[in-house]
């Protein structure tokens, strides 16, 4: 702890200011990041819905009519693999992004100490 107190006074001393002053301004932008990052996984989920409705309403065929007694998508084999593998990998990656979003949003809100305390050793290591 006591690495970390001379860290913190080094780091405060470069930039002009006081520790605590220092210390202030971590824990003022804990909420501040955590609800960044709740906006991130709200647009992520939605674009994730989004792009699952529209490869689906693309790659599946419309319901037989009385005018059109041979429906087709409008994509067609190779495209329509192409078209879910695509979903699918950005779905994927959308998933894991709020899933390991979640630990620091949690943070961020209800421990801003132990958020700004990470923020800092995540940068000296």
């Amino acid at each position: 702890m006591k690495e970390l107190t001379e860290l913190l006074g080094q780091l405060a001393t470069k930039l002009g200011t006081t520790v605590d002053k220092l210390w202030g301004v971590l824990l003022r932008q804990a909420p501040i990041s955590g609800a960044v990052d709740i906006i991130l996984c709200i647009v992520l989920v939605i674009a994730s819905a989004w792009v699952f409705r529209f490869v689906q309403n693309k790659t599946t065929a419309p319901p037989l009519s009385e005018t059109n007694k041979y429906p087709s998508a409008d994509w067609e084999a190779e495209g329509t693999v192409l078209a879910w593998v695509g979903a699918a990998v950005f779905i994927g990656v959308a998933g894991l992004q709020v899933f390991y979003s979640i630990e620091g949003i949690v943070t961020a809100f209800l421990n801003p100490e132990y958020w700004a305390l990470s923020k800092i050793l995540g940068k000296v290591k």
